[in-house]
């Protein structure tokens, strides 16, 4: 304190001396920048001392009552066609959901109708339709416009490694679609396919007469099998042949449950059935049978209306089988 009293001393001499004349005109100017200059020095001094005094005592400025402070959120990455935005607590490729793909009615993944790009569910239906897996030129192949215009190798890489990080991984740590040595790739033992599933309980369940096999399969019916399914690939073959065991277990699913005196049941099989199909002339057969069980007559006429509005569509003739309208006939009869 006492050597900026002596500074601010020297420098109001100073300046007075200025003012009265006793310096030479021509040092007027450089005397008074020196004397700023002084002014300014004492006073950063000063200012420095205090801080260090005051950071002695609280190293820590604390905030202000009621201000907050955040540290600034990292950008996010930009996220290519097709990625699955990352979730803080939800990192899907440390615990990633299950895989259950569904084509037995409109394609879904994991419940959801559209969850992936349309390139990436066209990736997954081939896959999952070859349990054994695709080879890259098959796949290559499968995923061109056409079978003359295979997809470049370079664009199936990034496809499935898109897939890849929008499916996350199982439960294991492993992609759900792996890469099984050789170029093939196949999905993840644990993905689930409705079709595969529904064969497996149609078959066990017809091989036993077991209802509750094929109800449990017919549960996973949700429609016309393949729905929204516009690939080139994809045969009328393989659509027809997996309409037609839907078909097969409705059938048998309903004769169990009339044979059962449960003739609502039988009603209900049969029309998971003909949402699969509904021009399968047998189905529309145990309804009215079924109808008929359960004292609704009006429910017989409406299925046999129904059955005339189908069949005059498909049929060369316009009309149903000679059965159809035998059990028609033979239920009003009674």
């Amino acid at each position: 304190m006492q050597l900026s009293a002596h500074l601010a001393l020297g420098v109001g001499r100073l300046s007075s001396a200025l003012l009265v004349g006793r310096l030479p005109g021509i040092a007027v100017f450089g005397a008074g920048l020196i004397a700023g200059g002084l002014v300014v020095a004492l006073a950063a001094w000063l200012a420095g001392r205090s801080h260090e005094a005051g950071a002695g005592a609280a190293p820590h400025l604390a905030a202000s009552p009621g201000e907050r402070t955040a540290p600034e959120a990292p950008e996010a990455p930009e996220l290519l066609p097709g990625e699955a935005a990352y979730v803080p607590g939800h990192d899907a490729r440390r615990h990633g959901p299950g895989l259950h793909i569904g084509v037995l009615g409109s394609l879904t993944v994991n419940g959801q109708a559209g969850a992936l790009v349309p390139a990436q569910s066209q990736l997954i239906v081939a896959l999952a339709l070859h349990q054994d897996g695709l080879s890259n030129g098959k796949l290559r192949s499968l995923l061109g416009a056409d079978a003359g215009h295979p997809k470049p190798g370079d664009s199936l890489r990034q496809l499935i490694a898109r897939t890849r990080r929008a499916l996350g991984c199982a439960s294991d740590g492993r992609e759900w679609i792996e890469h099984m040595g050789r170029g093939i790739y196949a999905l993840h033992p644990d993905a689930r396919v409705d079709c595969r599933q529904f064969e497996a309980l149609t078959a066990a369940g017809i091989a036993s007469d077991d209802a509750g096999l094929l109800a449990e399969a017919m549960d996973l019916v949700r429609g016309r099998p393949f729905t929204g399914c516009y690939y080139w690939w994809l045969e009328p073959a393989i659509v027809e042949s997996v309409t037609a065991r839907i078909v097969a277990s409705a059938a048998a699913l309903a004769e169990l449950k009339l044979a059962g005196d449960d003739p609502a049941s039988a009603a209900r099989a049969a029309r998971v059935g003909l949402a699969a199909d509904s021009s399968a002339e047998q189905l529309w057969r145990i309804l009215m049978r079924a109808e008929h069980a359960a004292g609704n007559l009006a429910g017989v006429r409406g299925a046999w209306g129904r059955c005339l509005d189908v069949i005059s569509e498909v049929a060369a003739d316009g009309q149903p089988d000679s059965a159809t309208s035998a059990v028609y006939s033979e239920l009003l009869a009674r």
